[in-house]
């Protein structure tokens, strides 16, 4: 099944390459503002925006880290959150910088480039992360997949926030998800293969 993770991880990246190439040669994606439209009206979602957050993922990151150094020790662990969701957030201001895609012409109070979404990037990341490490304590499969469907679904609706307030076109957050979760599966690979 990891390796499954591992491949899916592999094509997000090649997918994310992709939606890459669209933006930066500044081609059409005919389902951005149809979506953007579309979706418009959704505005109970608007609240999951909060859990993208740098506030709510920095102090989420933070009892992570708590957790697994003062329950389990555990410093390797330690390292991969800080290099998986800091990284990410680097990363994520790097390649906004490199792209250079203007936000949606909305009246949204939003400063910065577009593409990548921040919310969906590092909000996957950090969801999958600590789902990767809580469910490492569990033995049940069903409860094992129940946290990771859980974490998906959050940062799913994080996401279509983000475009329901007019801050990202879609492809932004579906860019976001892409690299994201091609992050997750590199950084937990590499502490899974670590030497013992």
């Amino acid at each position: 099944m990891k390796k499954t993770y591992y491949i899916l991880g592999i094509i997000s990246f090649i997918l994310f390459m992709a939606i890459a190439h669209f933006v930066y040669h500044k081609l059409s994606m005919p389902w951005d503002p149809y979506l953007l439209e579309k979706m418009n009206h959704l505005h109970f979602i608007k609240v999951f925006s909060v859990v993208g957050t740098e506030l709510v993922i920095g102090g989420g990151s933070i009892l992570l880290i708590l957790y697994l150094w003062w329950v389990k020790k555990d410093f390797p662990g330690i390292l991969t959150v800080v290099v998986a969701v800091a990284g990410s957030n680097v990363l994520n201001k790097t390649i906004k910088n490199l792209m250079e895609r203007d936000r949606p012409p909305f009246p949204h109070g939003e400063d910065g480039f577009s593409f990548p979404s921040g919310h969906a990037m590092v909000g996957i990341v950090f969801l999958l992360t600590a789902a990767y490490f809580i469910s490492r304590e569990f033995s049940s499969v069903k409860v094992k997949w129940s946290l990771y469907i859980l974490a998906l679904v959050i940062v799913f609706l994080t996401g279509l926030s983000r475009v329901v307030e007019q801050v990202h076109y879609p492809s932004d957050v579906l860019a976001g998800f892409l690299i994201g979760y091609s992050i997750f599966t590199l950084t937990t690979f590499l502490y899974e293969k670590r030497p013992t």
